[in-house]
């Protein structure tokens, strides 16, 4: 009996009775009937999917809270919940609406059609609702190492649209979804052409994202395109940098893999920056050291390697102090490769290079630990009686001429 008085079948045949016992002419008692009863199938709708968005989705939610998990919080968000509930209403009303209007078939057949129509956007939507969430979960799952899944998200939302688009079509049309399928093909080339950035965007998205070649977050250099900063977004078509002057760069992302792009993620993931820089001894300034000078190192740690008795050369001398001197800086990283080394000499002097790793991986402490190392270089170098060379200046070409 229930199921009778649910059906609008049942309720068109009993309200048409109901006004024919009344006198009302047959033509009009079927309209009547048919308005009433389509009214109230949808007012029916409407209030359970009121009770089910209000009542339900909210009481689904709360439940979703109590739990110690994540992945239920953004799976079974109210989002998500309530394009589930948007899909059961237009199902509903495409079951229920044709048989409230089945006395006109134009009509019930129009209605069926606009319902199938309304069931497809709903579901495209809550298909993208879905997608939207795993997104998100594989973010909260990937914590600080945020993947560029962006793109690939964006073309499954593309995709899920263009599919209920062709199921639209071919049910207006009435036609099989694969004969419209089919006939898109011979469009296939006009539109490569006109989607052809967008189409090459997708694809290079893609493979830096299956590849790890980017993620947002990453600092790159692109000299070629005057980028020097942190990627801030990785989309479907387009790559979105901050220099570090602040200012905003857009890059299409088959450019990065056409060319070739500097990524500062391994550096920043080892936690070593490399400092790599030399100066140049002026090989006039090269010599032994002198007993006074000898005497004033003897006692330190540095020199113990070189107390055997034989004389030392000065610039041998600033080696091991160098050397000394970086081993025992508490922000050297000592498990990379380290070194101070001389250089082939040049018509500049004898280059002096120093090679190691540094903890300090921001570029504003970086800078300001390999000044001080080198302002140490500069200040210590005279101990040894050495001397940094240095071009002429028109200073002193006016001294010698003087």
């Amino acid at each position: 009996m229930t199921a009778k008085i649910v059906d609008p079948n049942f309720l068109l045949k009993y309200a048409i009775g109901l006004l024919d016992s009344m006198g009302l002419d047959p033509a009009y008692s079927h309209l009547t009937a048919t308005a009433v009863v389509t009214a109230l199938t949808v007012l029916v709708a409407w209030g359970i999917y009121a009770f089910l968005t209000r009542v339900v989705v909210k009481y689904v939610v709360k439940l979703t809270k109590f739990t110690t998990a994540t992945w239920d919080d953004i799976l079974f968000d109210s989002k998500v919940l309530n394009a589930v509930c948007e899909v059961l209403l237009t199902l509903f009303l495409q079951i229920t609406i044709p048989r409230a209007l089945s006395l006109y078939p134009e009509w019930s057949e129009a209605s069926l059609v606009m319902c199938q129509i309304l069931t497809i956007v709903a579901s495209v939507h809550l298909v993208n609702r879905i997608i939207l969430a795993l997104y998100h979960l594989l973010e909260e799952k990937r914590g600080a190492r945020v993947t560029a899944l962006k793109g690939i998200r964006q073309m499954l939302q593309v995709l899920s649209i263009f599919v209920g688009l062709i199921i639209a079509i071919s049910i207006l049309a009435h036609r099989d979804p694969l004969i419209i399928i089919s006939g898109l093909g011979a469009a296939a080339t006009v539109l490569m052409l006109v989607f052809k950035d967008p189409i090459m965007g997708v694809v290079a998205g893609v493979q830096l994202t299956l590849n790890d070649m980017l993620r947002p977050g990453d600092w790159i250099s692109v000299p070629s395109r005057n980028i020097n900063g942190i990627v801030k977004e990785v989309g479907l078509t387009t790559v979105k940098v901050q220099n570090f002057d602040m200012t905003i760069v857009t890059v299409p992302p088959y450019s990065l893999l056409s060319e070739s792009f500097q990524n500062w993620r391994g550096m920043v993931d080892s936690g070593g920056r490399r400092v790599q820089r030399s100066v140049c001894i002026d090989l006039n300034s090269v010599r032994y050291l002198t007993p006074d000078e000898r005497a004033s190192v003897e006692g330190e740690e540095w020199f113990a390697p070189l107390a055997d008795g034989r004389e030392v050369a000065n610039i041998t001398a600033f080696r091991h102090f160098l050397k000394h001197a970086i081993a025992t800086t508490p922000t050297v990283k000592l498990d990379m490769t380290w070194m101070v080394r001389e250089l082939a000499p040049t018509p500049q002097g004898l280059p002096i290079e120093f090679y190691f790793f540094t903890a300090h991986t921001s570029w504003v402490e970086y800078e300001e630990f390999q000044a001080g190392v080198f302002d140490r270089v500069l200040a210590d170098v005279n101990r040894f009686g050495l001397r940094i060379y240095q071009a002429p200046s028109g200073l002193d070409l006016l001294s010698l001429k003087q």
